[in-house]
């Protein structure tokens, strides 16, 4: 099941195709969300298949509201691994763009050199 989020201080949306299949259980943790201290807002779009929640940055974390819908049995992604993954392929597209960019560097200078090379016999 695919899951997604996006996070700015104040604004949380996890996106969810359990939203969309289960729309009683993600009422009651809209609900339930509600009720925390520092929760402004809940928005819940089922066919969307998200909950967007607004709160206040000072009294709550992103990370507390994923683990307070975790313990009610929504699907959250699972940011370690989320994290994790993406500094894996940051290391490895950086890691090739090096190897590309040491490539083109001996390519030009192998390149330059011949023609010198040609250039000195004529």
């Amino acid at each position: 099941m695919s899951h997604s989020i996006h996070h700015v201080p104040g604004r949380l949306r996890v996106r969810s195709a359990a939203f969309r299949c289960q729309p009683a259980e993600a009422r009651a943790a809209q609900m339930f969300l509600l009720g925390l201290e520092g929760v402004r807002q809940v928005r819940l779009n089922t066919h969307a298949g998200s909950i967007t929640v607004h709160y206040s940055p000072e009294q709550l974390t992103h990370l507390e509201l994923l683990a307070a819908m975790k313990g009610l049995g929504c699907p959250t992604p699972d940011l370690e691994r989320d994290v994790t993954n993406r500094s894996a392929v940051a290391g490895k597209a950086g890691a090739m763009f090096g190897k590309a960019l040491v490539g083109a560097v001996i390519n030009k200078a192998v390149e330059r050199s011949a023609f010198k090379l040609v250039g000195a016999f004529l």
